[in-house]
């Protein structure tokens, strides 16, 4: 099966799943009250009447449990958030993006969402734009010898974190799982070593007034000409 076949199996049971539970869920709700009603006379029938208020309470529970399992897509983890929740989270990330006209755009594409994974792709754009603005910026830094404060999240969850660093450099990680990820290499004052940080981890940075001197950060490396990929003249 292909790729768009999948996607489109997938989207026709989004769409008609949540329909056919709950048209379930209304017969099963007919048929307890058929049955807990008929041949009742006029009598019996207000003895019965704490039988149908709770079984109309359970027909109400029953279509708020489907609306909350239908908004549920499967992972190789289990159940994933809900549209909802997918949409606050995403929310949060993008309030923190340095880039306003992107964090605008993707709010009103998050808003407009009709499913998680919908939510996570223009998340994912979002963050991608933004990274380009942080690599010109860093770029900028390293050209002019400049300190830099960098904002930073270690996980998605995690609180904000802030570096002041000097830019050193930008490329992969050195393991095989980092590999395809681009970090900013950076001398860290506070921990007096060298650190790195996930780009598509760092919503902003800002420029400092203050440089630095690359000849005091590599006076004790052993590598006196080291390979760099951003291009300075330093």
């Amino acid at each position: 099966m292909s790729e768009r076949e999948g996607n489109r199996q997938e989207e026709a049971l989004r769409i008609w799943l949540p329909a056919i539970l709950k048209l379930l869920v209304l017969i099963i709700f007919a048929f307890v009250l058929y049955e807990t009603t008929v041949g009742l006379g006029s009598a019996e029938l207000s003895s019965s009447r704490v039988q149908v208020i709770i079984a109309g309470m359970l027909g109400l529970l029953l279509l708020l449990a489907v609306d909350r399992i239908t908004e549920l897509s499967m992972s190789s983890s289990g159940f994933t958030a809900t549209l909802s929740e997918a949409k606050v989270r995403a929310l949060q990330e993008v309030e923190a993006l340095d880039n306003r006209q992107v964090a605008e755009v993707t709010r009103a594409k998050i808003m407009a969402a009709s499913s998680p994974a919908e939510v996570q792709g223009a998340l994912s754009l979002a963050q991608e734009l933004n990274v380009t603005r942080i690599v010109d910026q860093i770029t900028q830094a390293i050209a002019e010898k400049r300190r830099l404060n960098v904002y930073y999240r270690p996980t998605p969850t995690a609180p904000e974190e802030v570096h002041l660093v000097a830019p050193l450099d930008i490329k992969p990680g050195k393991t095989p799982d980092t590999a395809t990820r681009d970090y900013l290499w950076a001398y860290d004052f506070a921990g007096d070593h060298v650190v790195s940080f996930r780009l598509d981890r760092v919503p902003r940075v800002e420029l400092s007034e203050e440089t630095f001197d690359p000849a005091e950060i590599t006076k004790d490396w052993k590598d006196r000409a080291p390979q760099w990929n951003v291009p300075r003249h330093w």
